[in-house]
């Protein structure tokens, strides 16, 4: 059942961030601290945010569904993310300069990645 919750909040979050990122990519790029140039730039956007998790919404629905293995939904998802996020401050020096929505961002792939790994765990001992 707790992988159920993760997975679902999860899908919620990540369809939120493509609905937010396809619709308003100026915006959202804005609350990154990004500034969209051209048409070139709200495509990233689009591309990059709203492609990305919605693809990532599609894993966690095929897994609540179970046509895809749950670990596929929990740690390439959340893992993939946070690696991201530790390679990047490692290559520029730290996160001095980052916007409060970055640095929240984090917290926040952290915590999926730990409560995925929770879920997992509690999947195989039953």
């Amino acid at each position: 059942m707790f992988g159920t919750i993760v997975l679902t909040i999860a899908t919620l979050f990540f369809l939120y961030t493509t609905w937010r990122s396809g619709t308003a990519p100026a915006e959202f790029a804005e609350r990154l601290g990004l500034t969209v140039a051209n048409a070139g730039g709200y495509n990233e956007i689009r591309a990059q945010y709203a492609g990305f998790f919605f693809a990532a919404a599609v894993v966690c629905v095929a897994s609540l569904a179970g046509t895809v293995p749950r670990q596929a939904a929990y740690i390439v998802v959340f893992g993939g993310l946070l690696a991201g996020r530790v390679v990047s401050p490692a290559l520029d020096g730290g996160i001095a300069g980052c916007g409060r929505t970055i640095v929240a961002l984090y917290a926040i792939d952290a915590t999926g990645l730990a409560l995925a790994v929770v879920a997992l765990v509690l999947q195989h001992r039953t």
